[in-house]
């Protein structure tokens, strides 16, 4: 692989298709209220389950963002800490908690299929990321990949 891969990956690309589904989605919403609205549980209870995921999610980030900066900076591979559950918490940060969270306190089920959207498309982009990782850390990064699920150690999202 030819040079050192940008400090923001497949960050840009993932933020810009995240964003254009994200504001689609909500402007589908908009448009169709009350159609896309979550019945059930009750809004209050949504709210507090939204508002609870950013909260979470905010730090989430970033303990990530200081720490892979601190060490792409010094060109090491970070397997400790935030990493040591998650190979991609930058990611996760918002797949799992931040955006959820927003289309909660939205109240609105089309929204919240943006995590999803977001899932699918980190899926295939993080896999350039991977390589590089690969390509300069060789067996180190291939033992951490083994053992360390892509954006949370349980459920479906484990398999990433």
């Amino acid at each position: 692989m030819k040079g050192k891969m940008s400090r923001w990956g497949t960050g840009p690309i993932f933020a810009a298709l995240s964003l254009g589904y994200g504001i689609l989605s909500i402007i589908i919403n908009r448009r169709f209220y009350p159609v896309f609205q979550i019945g059930f549980p009750p809004s209050w209870f949504l709210s507090i389950l939204g508002i609870a995921l950013i909260v979470f999610g905010i730090p989430f980030f970033l303990v990530s963002v200081k720490t892979v900066t601190r060490a792409y900076n010094a060109d090491e591979l970070v397997t400790d800490g935030i990493y040591r559950w998650c190979r991609h918490p930058l990611y996760a940060s918002w797949v799992v908690f931040i955006v959820p969270g927003i289309a909660l306190l939205l109240n609105s089920w089309i929204v919240l299929t943006t995590p999803l959207f977001m899932y699918l498309i980190l899926r295939k982009l993080v896999k350039k990321e991977e390589d590089y990782l690969e390509s300069v850390f060789g067996s180190r990064y291939l033992d951490y990949k083994r053992k360390v699920p892509g954006i949370l150690p349980f459920g479906f999202l484990k398999q990433s």
